[in-house]
């Protein structure tokens, strides 16, 4: 049975290959599911060999400490782009999640404006 190592969804293109790559040079075999057109689907690295497994989510784990040491909080402005730059690849998601938005906002503050 195979392993779930490492989620795909949201995760930046240059990531993604960093860990592919490091998961090759450690002669790790995997394998890669996409989410598939809805984005429904999981997508992520899987490895079938359970001690392979453990050995990349180790590599893994290492990699992103390292990632994490060089990061930075994203300003407003990064945090806007990165929204936008979202938006225009998930245009349905982000279309769905403003309208929950509003919809739940409106709901929430209608009481207050009923008797208006």
């Amino acid at each position: 049975m195979a392993t779930l190592v490492f989620r795909l969804k949201y995760v930046p293109d240059d990531e993604a290959d960093d860990i592919r790559q490091l998961l090759s040079d450690h002669d790790i075999a995997f394998y890669e599911t996409s989410a598939g057109r809805w984005q429904v689907s999981l997508a992520g690295i899987w490895v079938k060999d359970k001690e392979q497994a453990r050995q990349a989510r180790a590599l893994i784990h290492e990699d992103q400490q390292q990632r994490a040491k060089h990061m930075q909080a994203p300003t407003l402005g990064q945090w806007l782009i990165g929204y936008v730059q979202h938006a225009r690849e998930n245009p349905a998601e982000s279309c769905f999640t403003l309208l929950a938005i509003v919809l739940i906002l409106g709901l929430s503050i209608y009481p207050f404006f009923a008797w208006l």
